[in-house]
């Protein structure tokens, strides 16, 4: 597993601030009912390059993020590859149960990346691919930055997106001051 550990992050709930906890996900935590085959998906997963986080309060799930690892030349660069909230929290019509969960996740990942893989303020650190539905949140909410098309799956579009070095760390640091204080518990 490549991870930096558990974080105990400020979430907003209709009962005010309260703490939740980002960690590394296990079979168990696996959903049946969300939109994405996690079951499936971790039955594939190499976890000495990959790993499933999830955002979880008062022992329920509210978001997993997958991601991998890879060598990029003499350095590496991380993948966000799947990224969803539970799907109770997705209704337009309801005020979110939980939030912010997405931005979290991107949180968790940013950090590790920024921890395990040196290179220049510009260079590529974090890179994903978006289906259509998405590029909204990645672009005007998270700031990654537009790269353009992405292969993806037979009849559906990607659109790639990166962070810099310098953006990974400027939005952590922004998620950090918007939304509060991080508790990490090194693993």
């Amino acid at each position: 597993m490549v991870t930096i550990g558990l974080c105990e992050v400020t979430i907003n709930t209709p009962t005010g601030n309260q703490k939740a906890l980002l960690a590394p996900a296990i079979k168990q935590d696996m959903p049946t009912n969300w939109s994405f085959a996690w079951g499936d998906l971790w039955q594939i997963s190499d976890f000495e390059y990959q790993d499933i986080i999830k955002l979880s309060y008062l022992d329920q799930v509210w978001g997993f993020i997958r991601y991998s690892v890879f060598p990029d030349e003499d350095r590496q660069i991380v993948e966000i590859e799947h990224l969803e909230v539970n799907p109770i929290s997705t209704y337009d019509k309801y005020p979110r149960m939980v939030e912010p969960i997405g931005k979290w996740l991107i949180w968790y990942v940013a950090k590790l990346a920024l921890e395990l893989c040196p290179c220049a303020e510009t260079d590529t650190l974090i890179i994903l691919a978006s289906n259509t539905d998405a590029v909204d949140y990645y672009r005007d909410i998270i700031k990654m930055e537009y790269l353009g098309n992405a292969p993806s799956a037979p009849g559906e579009d990607g659109y790639a997106f990166r962070f810099t070095r310098e953006k990974a760390s400027e939005f952590c640091d922004t998620q950090e001051r918007e939304c509060g204080s991080v508790w990490r518990f090194d693993s």
